[in-house]
């Protein structure tokens, strides 16, 4: 299944099976933020789309650690229409190359990290950037952690996004929220769509998704 998925050209398809009505097209993406320090777009990657859907892949470099029995490569998973990025990260710590260490508590292996984006698309090509706000959510009952609500703020006040995009971008969050982690008034005891059903079909394909691109740092 692997050397099938190096072989697609971009924007090639391929059906999923008679039990699965979609196609999945095999996708370029960018990667960015909105940061006065942005160093700029990193990509392409190598990504799918099936429906609403988006998986890509990059490789994390060899200073970063991964948890046991994982390799160092990232898949990460898109909402298109919320423009919503999330993955379950595959690394447990970090020695950076000036010395800074990282630490993950062993309580996260099976968290997932999630991002609000905004969402460029041309051709077969998507542009996605982060957008400030993240929230941290365990599968293990605990609650999540929203986190960086005062970076989008700094960033409406310094000019690094416009209106529009922080208008927009928190339109998107809360119907995230509703629909994936508590579609009701009040909290419950499990999230409603956590991970996201739509992300099955693309979570079961084999990795690489095609030859790897590594992240620096």
């Amino acid at each position: 299944m692997r050397d099938g998925h190096r072989r697609w050209g971009l924007g090639d398809v391929v059906a999923l099976g008679t039990e699965q009505p979609d196609t999945i097209e095999r996708i370029e993406v960018l990667r960015g933020g909105h940061k006065a320090d942005d160093p700029g777009l990193f990509g392409p990657l190598p990504g799918v789309r099936v429906g609403n859907a988006v998986a890509y892949e990059f490789e994390l470099p060899e200073w970063v650690e991964p948890w046991p029995g994982r390799a160092r490569l990232e898949r990460v998973f898109v909402l298109l229409d919320l423009g919503i990025s999330m993955s379950n990260p595959c690394w447990q710590g970090a020695v950076k190359p000036d010395g800074t260490v990282i630490d993950i508590p062993a309580t996260e292996e099976h968290s997932w990290y999630v991002d609000l984006i905004t969402v460029d698309r041309s051709a077969g090509q998507y542009v996605f950037r982060d957008l400030f706000i993240d929230v941290r959510v365990p599968t293990d009952g605990r609650h999540y952690r929203m986190l960086d609500l005062d970076d989008f703020a700094d960033a409406i006040e310094g000019g690094l996004i416009t209106l529009e995009q922080a208008v927009s971008g928190l339109r998107r969050w809360q119907r995230f929220l509703d629909r994936h982690l508590h579609e009701g008034r009040y909290p419950s005891g499990s999230w409603t769509d956590f991970p996201p059903a739509a992300f099955a079909p693309l979570r079961r394909l084999s990795a690489p998704l095609a030859p790897p691109v590594r992240w620096n740092g």
